[in-house]
């Protein structure tokens, strides 16, 4: 008689693994839900993008009559298993014993593998994403299962249910990844920065922005709320959701600053990530007056412009038309019309009128008075 499959309705682990989106221990807690269903001793699951650039491994252990879970969000996984991984046919299971390297030096072909210490099986299993990669590998020692067939039925059972939960979590990843770069450049320009989804949850600060920006927890929605001393929530909540919409568009506010150095102009650009997420962001940048122009940094460095792009982008914003920046940058109409239309696509922006409602608030830092 074939096993009774729990997986597909066990509720317990489909929460788990929903609320582990923005919640990692829970998908921890998944895991090792999974291994007490499948009589493992180990449960793993790594994700990865497919250039190498970041990873997440999490996993649950049974040891000693308990379980011990871990969460590593770092660096990605090594080189040999992603090229492994990659041979791998998706959807099904394959059978790893150990990874390691031929005998030349540890620079050669990986070898035949070879029985681990212990005798621990692991089966593992690879999980495309549009723009990563998910293993999701299931370890047991003293041989195979006595029924391997349906407890590696089950275990598909439980790919299907994480599956839908994987593709966003990679997507978070990403965005973090961007994010946290996108800080570093801006610590650099000493400009507070708030980066915000549509949710209003802050997705990376720098560190001019902590001081000035108050971010408090809504434990009830299980979001953070941002908020800026002096700038009513309803219209900092609009225009973020402004610069979040289909047909985004930047704003400003003028406000008083707390710590009494005068007026002060909050710049919300709209953003949407790099690296194919589609995922819409806020940029909240505070620019106070008698500050240099950042306007061209700002491009190049938000909106991955180049030098020229920027320029072309600058002059753009201040009304000059295609054939009259040719002119001021003594360059071809034609040479304009291909930077403009890669501007437009780094930008998200549709046309140029797109691009000027979208990038309109940095044509404040040009009138801003500049510091001597």
């Amino acid at each position: 008689m074939a096993m009774q499959r729990p997986l597909q309705g066990d509720t317990d682990l489909l929460s788990c693994f929903y609320e582990g989106i923005s919640r990692p221990r829970r998908l921890a807690q998944g895991l090792q839900r999974m291994g007490e269903l499948l009589s493992c001793e180990r449960v793993s699951l790594r994700i990865w993008d497919r250039r190498g650039h970041w990873g997440c491994s999490t996993q649950a252990v049974h040891d000693a009559g308990r379980w011990a879970l871990s969460i590593n969000e770092g660096e990605p996984p090594e080189p040999v298993l992603r090229a492994l991984v990659s041979k791998f046919e998706p959807g099904q299971w394959k059978r790893l014993e150990r990874l390691h390297r031929a005998s030349t030096g540890g620079a050669g072909p990986l070898s035949k593998p070879a029985a681990l210490p212990g005798d621990e099986v692991i089966f593992s299993n690879r999980m495309p994403l549009p723009q990563a990669e998910a293993l999701l590998s299931l370890h047991r020692r003293g041989g195979d299962w006595p029924d391997l067939q349906s407890q590696l039925a089950l275990a598909s059972d439980a790919c299907r249910v994480l599956l839908p939960a994987l593709d966003p979590i990679a997507r978070l990843q990403q965005l973090s990844r961007q994010s946290c770069q996108l800080s570093a450049i801006l610590n650099g320009l000493h400009m507070p920065m708030l980066l915000l989804d549509a949710a209003l949850r802050p997705l990376a600060t720098n560190a001019s922005a902590r001081a000035l920006f108050h971010l408090s927890a809504r434990t009830s929605a299980g979001k953070i709320a941002a908020a800026l001393p002096g700038v009513p929530a309803t219209r900092f909540a609009q225009l973020v959701e402004r610069a979040c919409a289909k047909t985004a568009a930047g704003g400003v506010i003028e406000f008083d600053a707390a710590d009494g150095s005068g007026a002060a102009h909050l710049l919300v650009l709209p953003l949407t990530m790099p690296a194919g997420t589609g995922q819409p962001a806020a940029l909240m940048l505070v620019q106070r007056g008698g500050v240099p122009d950042h306007t061209q940094q700002l491009l190049r460095h938000v909106y991955q412009l180049t030098p020229a792009e920027a320029r072309l982008t600058q002059l753009i914003l201040d009304g000059q038309p295609p054939g009259r920046a040719a002119s001021v940058l003594q360059v071809s109409v034609a040479t304009i019309r291909t930077q403009l239309s890669s501007v437009l696509k780094k930008t998200g922006a549709q046309r140029q009128s797109d691009l000027v409602r979208r990038l309109s608030p940095l044509l404040l830092l040009s009138r801003l008075p500049r510091a001597d």
